[in-house]
């Protein structure tokens, strides 16, 4: 690295001479520093959004779907995919760079992109060295949100091409640029700063990713759902310019947990990630530097092991819950930064107060894989279903291995063969050089920040990894976990055998056979030292007969207490992809999913595990961890090195080439830039849109804003982290759109929306969870081609009012015997559905039943409820849990309650009284005050208002006695 001297340090050398020869004062405190940045990072609309983006030839079977139903892009954004048609809300890259006090900088990296890949962060550290940040390629961290919504196009190999798209030489480059300058501006910004950190427990948004399961030998396996990491780890770092009046700076924080909220939708999104960052960023006046964890055994949760009634449906529940899983998370952050200050732990041992002047310090370290497997491999296949008949062909089936039909013929096995001392492979798989790693190496980092470590693997890591290292580097001896352990649970039974829980269902139980139950332990509980050694390599892919003899999920060493750190925070998805790490227990269970993602073989994740153990304590003076240098695989390394140096230099040779050549010949936008649609006025329970003519959607990338009048001027109220949202008009097909286009005369119509509504939750943040009432307006800048330069624009709507909605009804309003004024306030809905056992039930909702939804441009907006019945009471419609997850981009309230009601009495002298009503007996309300004879009374506008602060818009009919 080239070491970062500040100006201070350069004067000091300078002039040493004289000030050694002068009195020294006393030495100055050591001073780390540290400076954030946030980079927009939103591809063009166009590019197909993501992994869940729409298949033409699986959607519609017709390869022309694409322009028929979406529209035409002159600019080739998408291959195969159907392209995104707007922004449900911005990417960003966003920046994290720390300073030692002796000048060593790191820099952590997040975008929002869908898989880490070794080319991409390849590219932004050659750019990051050519730079002036101080930062080189041993000390950047390029971290992944995982994200399956937003665009992918960097990936060299073919193997992603199939979840996402193919390879765009121009979103390659861009995105190595915008990581570098979120790099350079972080640098440029470094202030001096305190660092302190907290751990929380929370489990409210995520489940295990596949849950419990059965092993080919009958053994339980899998996790329970409600097993995860459930660590929300916090970093935070305040501004110490003014030691009396630290502010708050940067917020690093850390878990698990997969951005699989969203259906295919074809807009842009950054997921739960934008909302999340908005409510962070209001909240505290930090930046939000997220990382994932656990992500490769984290899934969004969906009332598995949560009462219904907490609503946290939320695996591909669209955005409106995205939102409100964002709520929860941002609460538990924010609680959590607090805690750093308040020196609050939830956990107290899981705890780091507030340092400054500590040391930084980066390891990074690329090894050749494991002896037994030098190759990464995918479409992990079992050997013993080949044995019975069914051999299983790797790749076929991408990423699984696709079994071929055959009878099953128990045969031979590969336990047969290896109690002849035969190391029959228990699986095998393709390698996956060049169809999805793109190196044959493996790329580890960790950090150390004074006393917390922070470890950086290139892997879809699962909660038993996560804990593994946590555990072997911290303090406590003695305290390892080894994965999660189905035999703990099993008690055995006076025949021999064991009675377990079955994991699909734990109140019954599984019988298994001794001499299963003893492997199935070994392989959690067994050391697994030596198995990369070369004497045990024959059986490293194998598996010994003997329980004893066996390998286990990791090796049973730690760091001492010296060399141990207060707390450590694993970061997965990072640098480059590997695939899912599965235990080893969970790899040699049978053929799954995630197995068949497991890169590098059977002990894949002690092997990352262990390394990064070793470096962690590296980092504190221990022993250099081994590179296996001295290995056919390991002379190997240097050279898959500098050919991956070198396509990565030729990659950003090529885009310096060829995108300012394609850049250069694209026409000009047709039309100036004006307003086409202005907005008109709405009530809470719609939508505002405002329609304008911009640039191409190659050239432009409209931010569109929302500003709220206010006594103070205007003030932005609502900004693209999912508050306003933008689509596009494509032209319809290549014969009406291409012509037009190539002229310079192809205008581009472009809407911004902007939902008003009453949340389900109490509030958004920094913001209402009402919408106020007041006047509004869209702001809009963009960019967009005239004589061959793109120009910015700069565009304000007309104002717009919000008010209350006004859609409360007061139904069957009388006087009753008594001479009280009663009504119903509504309005209600009766809903039939069916009942479990046959025969249907009235679902009602209400007793203010707000509306769902509202006409909008966007494909994504339609009204289709559901519901969601309690386990415990499957036909009682009164505990049921209403959603519409289509009707809106926010999260909407279904229902209200009534907060006041007032009731209008007309005497016959003329006078008038306001009266309250009290809620009674069968959903009826009362007035206490008795009608005289003569007497006239009705509900008026306004009289009723809900909880949320929405009425009636006009009088009630009135009664009479």
């Amino acid at each position: 690295m080239r070491p970062y001297r500040s100006p201070a340090l350069v004067l000091i050398l300078l002039v040493g001479g004289s000030l050694l020869s002068a009195a020294s004062p006393a030495a100055a405190e050591p001073v780390s520093r540290a400076g954030v940045a946030v980079v927009d990072a939103t591809w063009h609309v166009g590019a197909s959004a993501g992994q869940y983006a729409s298949d033409p030839l699986v959607d519609d079977g017709d390869p022309t779907a694409i322009l028929k139903a979406h529209g035409f892009d002159p600019h080739s954004h998408q291959v195969r995919r159907v392209p995104s048609y707007g922004i449900q809300s911005r990417l960003t890259v966003r920046a994290l760079v720390v300073e030692g006090p002796d000048g060593t900088r790191v820099a952590f990296v997040k975008n929002d992109l869908y898989i880490p890949q070794d080319m991409l962060w390849r590219r932004a550290a050659q750019l990051i060295e050519a730079g002036d940040s101080g930062v080189d390629r041993e000390h950047f961290a390029m971290m992944v949100s995982h994200n399956h919504t937003s665009p992918f196009y960097s990936s060299t190999t073919w193997g992603p091409w199939a979840f996402q798209d193919g390879f765009d030489l121009r979103f390659f480059e861009y995105y190595a640029q915008r990581m570098a300058l979120a790099v350079e501006r972080a640098a440029d910004s470094l202030v001096p700063v305190r660092m302190g950190a907290s751990v929380s427990y929370f489990d409210k948004t995520h489940r295990h990713s596949f849950g419990p399961a059965i092993a080919d030998d009958g053994s339980p396996a899998g996790y329970p759902q409600s097993d995860n990491d459930h660590d929300m780890m916090v970093v935070r770092f305040d501004d110490i310019s003014d030691p009396a009046n630290p502010k708050p700076l940067g917020i690093l924080a850390n878990f698990g947990l997969h951005p699989e909220f969203l259906e295919g939708n074809d807009l842009v999104s950054a997921d739960y990630l934008a909302p999340l960052e908005r409510m962070v960023d209001r909240a505290t006046g930090a930046v939000l530097i997220w990382s994932q964890g656990s992500v490769g055994s984290a899934e969004p949760e969906r009332s598995t092991y949560h009462s219904i009634h907490e609503r946290l449906e939320f695996t591909h529940r669209d955005y409106a819950q995205a939102e409100y899983a964002a709520r929860l998370m941002a609460d538990v952050v924010i609680d959590t930064w607090r805690d750093v200050e308040r020196e609050t732990p939830e956990t107290p041992g899981r705890f780091l107060p507030f340092t400054e002047g500590f040391p930084v310090a980066m390891a990074g370290r690329v090894f050749p894989g494991p002896i037994s497997h030098p190759y990464p491999g995918v479409s992990n296949c079992r050997t013993d279903s080949a044995f019975d008949g069914r051999p299983g062909v790797p790749v076929a089936g991408l990423p699984d291995c696709e079994r071929l039909p055959g009878p099953v013929d128990p045969g031979v096995t590969t336990d047969d063969l290896q109690a002849l001392g035969i190391p029959v492979p228990e699986n095998y798989s393709a390698p996956s050089y060049g169809s999805l790693q793109e190196t044959l190496s493996v790329h580890l980092q960790t950090a150390r920040l004074g006393d917390l470590l922070i470890t950086v693997c290139p892997c879809e890591q699962w909660a038993d990894q996560t804990r593994n290292v946590k555990t072997r580097t911290d303090r406590i001896a003695g305290n390892i976990w080894v994965g999660y352990d189905w035999s703990a649970r099993c008690t055995q039974n006076e025949s021999g055998s064991w009675a377990c829980p079955d994991p699909r269902n734990e109140s019954a139980t599984l019988t298994v056979a001794n001499a299963t139950f003893q492997k199935m332990r070994a392989q959690v509980r067994n050391d697994a030292a030596g198995w990369n050694e070369p004497a045990y390599t024959p059986w490293a892919e194998s598996e010994p007969t003997v329980p004893a003899d066996i390998k286990g999920n990791y090796t049973h060493t730690e760091l001492t207490p010296a060399l141990g750190f207060g707390m450590t925070m694993t970061i997965g998805m990072a640098n480059d992809y590997l695939g899912y790490i599965a235990t080893y227990r969970e790899y040699q269970r049978g053929d799954h999913y995630r197995k068949a993602l497991t890169g590098f073989g059977p002990h894949s994740s002690d092997y990352l595990a262990t390394r990064l153990v070793q470096m962690g304590g590296f980092l504190k003076g221990g022993p250099e961890p081994g590179d296996l240098s001295d290995t056919v695989a390991g002379a190997k390394t240097p050279i898959d090195q500098a050919s991956a140096d070198a396509r990565a230099a030729a990659l950003g040779a090529a885009a310096a080439a060829a995108i300012p050549a394609y850049e250069v010949a694209l026409p000009d936008d047709g039309g100036d830039p004006a307003a086409l649609d202005q907005p008109e006025d709405i009530e809470r329970f719609d939508a505002a849109f405002f329609t304008w003519r911009g640039g191409s959607n190659y050239t432009d990338n409209p931010s569109a804003v929302v500003e709220r009048q206010t006594g103070e001027g205007w003030k932005r109220y609502g900004d693209m982290s999912g508050e306003v949202v933008v689509t596009l008009e494509f032209p319809e097909t290549p014969e009406d759109g291409l012509a037009p286009y190539l002229q310079g005369n192809q205008e581009w119509r472009w809407t911004a929306h902007f939902e008003a509504f009453s949340s389900h939750f109490t509030d958004l943040g920094e913001r209402p969870g009402v919408t106020p009432a007041g006047t509004y307006r869209f702001v809009v800048d963009g960019r967009r081609r005239i004589l061959g330069a793109a120009f910015p624009y700069h565009l304000e709507s007309e104002t717009f009012e919000v008010r209350p909605w006004s859609g409360i009804t007061v139904e069957d309003l009388r006087v009753d015997g008594d001479g009280r004024v009663s009504f119903v306030v509504g309005p209600t809905r009766q809903i039939e559905v069916p009942a479990v056992g046959g025969g249907n039930l009235t679902a009602t909702i209400g007793p203010i039943d707000y509306p769902d939804s509202y006409q909008s441009p966007a494909r994504f907006i339609r009204e289709q409820r559901t519901f969601v019945r309690d386990p415990a009471a499957p036909n009682d419609p009164s505990l049921f849990e209403w959603y519409c997850y289509t009707c809106s981009f926010r999260p909407w309230a279904d229902t209200g309650d009534v907060a006041s009601a007032f009731v209008t009495f007309e005497h016959p002298d003329g006078t008038t009284d306001i009266v309250p009503a009290h809620l009674g007996e069968g959903g009826r309300w009362h007035t206490t005050v008795t009608l005289n004879p003569g007497g006239t009374a009705f509900v008026a506008a306004g009289g009723i208002t809900s909880e949320h602060g929405e009425t009636n818009g006009t009088d009630s009919a009135s009664v009479t006695i």
